[in-house]
């Protein structure tokens, strides 16, 4: 008999010193600003305030097993096996929206909201793919004129930082209508390539006065989605983020710049998917489309159908392939991180929580929209490879 799968058995982020948004903590006072949050151990804001500049460099998708993994077979000997890094860990849910979304404010995801890559938002009546801004059928959530910035209210202890706060990013990033909404930003710069970046870094690091940026490389975390974060392409790209960060450490020597490389999630190898749509009445016990992440689904209920979805819920396949977590159960955990909740958090919260089993992922397409494949590689739910992430600091 398939025994099921229990919440109280999943790993857990950690906010008490050893996690994410410690790292900003001591980021944000190291330069001169302030954080409701505690620092990370081994890095106090006294470590990060005598320097002229500071990068923060995020590389998505790059899980500590990951890591292990590359250096254990010989690479990495440009940058990566050629420093000591602390592991720590990632945010919940373990995915690229909520993680950059604390990175760019030093809030927790209980008290910004932004849940996953898809995005509840019932005061709107649609369910949103947050960072690009659009709805599940790809066009715009609201027209140019809509506030995003007053309607997202996220708190960022991140604008109390002193001096100038840049956003390196690649292509439209820096200018999105999500990038827009963090005002907090003093310069946006963009690039298309890991030379052009180079060049970014290099100009930020002898720009006069005091500064932090934070830049971000996305497509480390697109290999591992398409070919797994054991496949070759993936290994190959960070061996050329190896090469990049040698060169980047060079450009920045003699400019009194502290490097900080760390990633927003790891990535979980997937074997076995299940489409949510396609299981016999699934979908007619939910009141709206799911949302959330491919390993952390957000189930919300038609109130009479209630005991159908819980009997689905412990019914194969979803049996010890799914821990189904009601919204009572995952506040009560903490699991979102500490601090003040968001007005909207509850209401973009499930009624009812799908966390994955290792090797699983979910699909929960809209109706009438192209078949997707499985992707070899997925995050978003609690698994030590999702969860645990690499921190390097090296100093000047």
């Amino acid at each position: 008999m398939t025994k099921p799968l229990l919440f109280r058995d999943l790993p857990r982020p950690n906010y008490t010193g050893g996690g994410i948004l410690n790292l900003m903590s001591s980021l944000i006072r190291g330069r001169g600003g302030r954080s409701p949050h505690r620092p990370l151990n081994g890095l106090p804001p006294s470590a990060v305030r005598p320097y002229k500049k500071v990068v923060l460099f995020l590389l998505d998708g790059l899980g500590s097993k990951q890591l292990h993994r590359f250096i254990r077979s010989g690479k990495g000997r440009k940058f990566l096996a050629l420093h000591p890094w602390q592991k720590i860990t990632t945010a919940c849910p373990a995915t690229t929206a909520a993680v950059v979304t604390t990175l760019a404010t030093g809030s927790s995801p209980a008290e910004h909201a932004i849940l996953g890559w898809h995005l509840h938002l019932p005061d709107l009546g649609m369910d949103g793919t947050i960072l690009p801004f659009v709805t599940r059928t790809d066009t715009p959530i609201a027209p140019p004129e809509f506030d995003l910035e007053k309607y997202l209210a996220i708190p960022a202890p991140l604008a109390t930082i002193r001096g100038r706060r840049v956003l390196i990013s690649q292509g439209d990033i820096p200018t999105s209508r999500t990038s827009m909404a963090q005002p907090w930003w003093t310069e946006r710069r963009s690039f298309e390539n890991l030379d052009g970046m180079l060049r970014q870094l290099r100009a930020f690091a002898r720009s006069p006065g005091r500064a932090t940026a934070y830049a971000y490389w996305p497509h480390y975390d697109t290999y591992c989605h398409a070919h797994g974060p054991e496949g070759r392409v993936p290994a190959i790209h960070l061996g050329e983020i190896d090469a990049f960060l040698g060169r980047a450490q060079k450009a920045l020597a003699g400019t009194d710049t502290l490097l900080l490389v760390t990633a927003d999630h790891g990535h979980m190898q997937t074997h076995t998917r299940i489409d949510l749509s396609r299981i016999p009445g699934f979908y007619d016990t939910l009141a709206t489309l799911p949302s959330g992440d491919s390993r952390m689904v957000q189930c919300f209920i038609r109130p009479a159908r209630v005991k159908e979805f819980l009997r689905l819920a412990r019914s194969s396949p979803l049996l010890g392939a799914a821990a189904c977590v009601p919204l009572s159960e995952i506040l009560r955990s903490g699991i979102l991180g500490p601090g003040k909740p968001h007005p909207a958090l509850e209401n973009r919260l499930g009624d009812y929580t799908l966390f994955a089993a290792p090797g699983h992922a979910f699909l929960y397409p809209p109706a009438l929209t192209p078949y997707k494949k499985l992707k070899f590689g997925n995050h978003g739910g609690l698994s030590p490879d999702e969860l645990e992430v690499p921190l390097f600091v090296v100093t000047p």
